[in-house]
């Protein structure tokens, strides 16, 4: 049977599938070119305590710690990485200024939202120039400040990763000294990730869970919504580009609470605005792997194949982009769908119609003014079957390979409704630019610029869980 429906719906990678697409398959409708347009975050220091001896699985979180070139490293004040060495040159305090600090290692990975991941730096080091301490930071918080020796000795360092504790920060290594002109130098440099850290911070979530919101206020270290349930901007956790989010406190919301009570947030028409009203958590999902669970109730439908919620995957230097994953409303009002990259054969064809292009679509039932409680387990791959251009400078950079199989898992209400090994996304955007396995997860109606504006969609308990380890269970959003 299920090889029946894989060739009358072209699917190209149904020998490795053990999809449950036969009963949910549906053809998609003409979709319309989507904009992303994205937001940076702020500057932020984080919490560094506790130390507990852990182990990790041995992957190296650093790209380059061989240090045989310069590249994925930030080099100022004369340091430089080459054959075999990183040489760092003093500059001042690193938390005084951006500028001392003389080697950086960027986003070296997720910022969690409530417990912090623990890491372990390794590495081989000696001091040449200079009598004053190594300093090793994250970001402008320093969490090594000591003597090291004067021939190659091995250090082994313990800290913890960044969190937002409301206010955004990055995972970002920083090396210098308080000395101006100390020089040290480097090999054999690994990070590992050891676990949740011993430093318990707030809810108790999993450190693997970098982003949570049931949309209340005791989840915030402040109110984000108001009392009257209008969002203030400029201190919302979520990037509001084209949205005006609203919660079931609002005077004129259609529902008066949340998935289990409490509150929810709102996105409609209301906002007048032509195209959308949405937002998201810029660049928040790992292409290596990720799960989202989200609770939506559709009080008032969309046209048909319009969006609610749509996992972005942006493209260099453009603001189109593919979508990861997209739920839509189907022509059927008692319908919605997913769409999904899931066909290899469309992995290097430019999308005609946006980002929805070339998807396979995968229909459930639902009820208008009823709660859908959605679980998506995502690993990003091209397909073990994709026979296009090179990818291994991709797969470098994302620390990742793509040329294998991705996963998508979907549960609608605890059933699984997709389970497909395979192609999971495809390689470019509409005008020819690669995809940089960055996503943008936005929840919200997106109606386009061929509807009037029209829709009400409320959402809770979303979460974002990045990395391995997770399960239905610890994303499940009806609990």
């Amino acid at each position: 049977m299920l090889c029946f429906f894989c060739s009358i719906l072209f699917f190209t990678s149904c020998s490795k599938d053990t999809d449950l697409f036969d009963e949910y398959v549906l053809q998609d409708p003409e979709k319309e070119p989507i904009e992303n347009i994205d937001s940076d975050v702020t500057d932020g220091g984080n919490q560094e305590d506790g130390s507990q001896q852990n182990n990790g699985d041995g992957t190296n979180l650093l790209l380059n710690g061989t240090f045989k070139s310069a590249n994925e490293w930030t080099l100022r004040n004369g340091s430089s990485a080459k054959e075999g060495i990183l040489t760092v040159i003093a500059n001042g305090s690193i938390g005084s200024t951006r500028d001392n600090w003389s080697a950086e290692y960027s986003n070296i990975a997720e910022t969690s939202f409530y417990n912090t991941r623990r890491y372990r730096l390794t590495f081989d080091a000696r001091q040449t120039v200079g009598s004053g301490n190594l300093v090793i930071g994250q970001r402008f918080t320093r969490f090594y400040d000591d003597p090291i020796a004067g021939t190659f000795t091995n250090y082994s360092i313990e800290f913890n990763g960044a969190t937002f504790n409301g206010n955004a920060s990055g995972n970002d290594l920083t090396f210098g000294g308080d000395t101006v002109g100390d020089t040290f130098e480097f090999q054999n440099m690994v990070l590992e990730d050891i676990g949740a850290s011993t430093d318990p911070i707030n809810t108790g979530q999993p450190a693997q869970v970098t982003f949570f919101t049931d949309f209340e206020a005791s989840t915030y270290p402040y109110e984000q919504w108001g009392a009257d349930g209008e969002s203030p901007r400029e201190i919302n956790q979520w990037e509001v580009d084209h949205g005006d989010p609203r919660t079931t406190d609002h005077p004129d919301s259609p529902l008066k609470s949340g998935r289990n009570g409490g509150r929810a947030i709102w996105l409609g028409s209301y906002n007048n605005e032509p195209k959308r009203n949405e937002f998201g958590k810029d660049r928040a999902l790992s292409f290596k792997e990720h799960w989202v669970g989200v609770s939506i109730n559709v009080q008032n439908r969309l046209p048909g194949s319009r969006i609610l919620l749509q996992n972005r995957l942006l493209a260099n230097g453009s603001s189109n982009t593919v979508n990861a994953i997209s739920i839509r409303q189907a022509e059927d009002a008692n319908k919605l769908y997913f769409s999904l990259p899931i066909d290899v054969n469309s992995v290097d064809t430019l999308p005609t119609s946006g980002a929805g292009s070339n998807t396979e679509s995968v229909s459930f039932d639902y009820t208008q003014g009823e709660w859908v409680d959605i679980v998506i387990h995502y690993v990003g791959a091209f397909g073990a079957d994709y026979q296009g251009p090179d990818t291994s400078e991709m797969s470098r950079i994302l620390g990742h390979e793509v040329r294998a199989d991705g996963l998508i898992e979907i549960w609608v209400n605890g059933e699984k409704i997709v389970d497909h090994v395979g192609t999971t996304a495809y390689r470019y955007a509409k005008h020819g630019q690669e995809v940089t396995g960055i996503i943008t997860p936005k929840i919200g109606a997106y109606w386009g610029g061929a509807f009037d504006p029209q829709g009400d969609i409320f959402y809770d308990n979303y979460k974002i869980w990045n990395g391995p380890g997770g399960s239905f269970e610890d994303l499940d959003p009806s609990k």
